[in-house]
């Protein structure tokens, strides 16, 4: 992983300000997953019918919140973290999976679409990286643990993926964008340590580094 410093180009991108491919950043969070919901296909769902019923269900959830916005701030991170968790499991888990008859290209473009939904979430909602599920929820595959660290690792296994290069880029970001908001606010200024420690501890791991051998300034 490279450091979380990132160039001015990069920046000005994530702020939309610029022109290119990048302009999906500029795209309401709601048109943008409405798109992708309407682009995901029965292929790309999980395997498992419930599975795949459970994620229509929460499609339509989204959709339906979408045109109903509220000002509860509950309500909007239920929200964000409904989002997040829908193409983390629709796209990211079933493009990390070894399955031959998959369609990869299609996949990987819609995971491109889903990182810009996930940067644009959290930079609107930097609290939904620390949301866990209120007593009594329950979602496949999803335990108590805080979003960020069960998004993290779906996040980080496309990178050096065979014919996911193109995501290298939407993911750096990403992690910039997650660093970068948590930052902005005190209530999770505590959040960027524990980034920075998970990247750090990820980059040693990964290259078997010793501790020492890391700068400081490396999240």
């Amino acid at each position: 992983m490279a450091p979380i410093s990132r160039s001015t180009a990069i920046k000005t991108r994530l702020n939309g300000l610029a022109n290119g491919p990048s302009v999906a950043y500029d795209a309401p969070p709601s048109t943008m997953a409405a798109q992708l919901i309407n682009n995901l296909s029965t292929t790309n769902a999980p395997s498992r019918p419930t599975e795949q019923d459970d994620l229509k269900r929460l499609m339509a959830e989204v959709l339906e919140h979408d045109m109903n916005e509220t000002d509860d701030i509950t309500l909007k991170l239920e929200h964000k973290h409904k989002l997040i968790y829908v193409f983390a499991r629709a796209v990211l888990e079933r493009l990390s999976t070894e399955d031959p008859f998959m369609n990869q290209a299609q996949l990987v473009g819609q995971a491109s679409d889903a990182l810009d939904i996930f940067t644009v979430a959290v930079r609107e909602l930097p609290g939904v990286l620390d949301y866990v599920l209120p007593a009594g929820a329950a979602l496949q595959s999803r335990g108590q643990e805080p979003l960020w660290t069960w998004l993290f690792p779906r996040v980080l296994k496309l990178l050096g993926r065979r014919n996911c290069e193109n995501l290298t880029e939407k993911i750096k970001d990403f992690f910039y964008v997650a660093f970068q908001a948590a930052g902005r606010s005190p209530k999770h200024w505590n959040l960027t340590s524990s980034i920075f420690t998970y990247l750090k501890e990820c980059v040693t791991s990964t290259f078997d580094l010793p501790r020492w051998y890391l700068p400081h300034n490396l999240p």
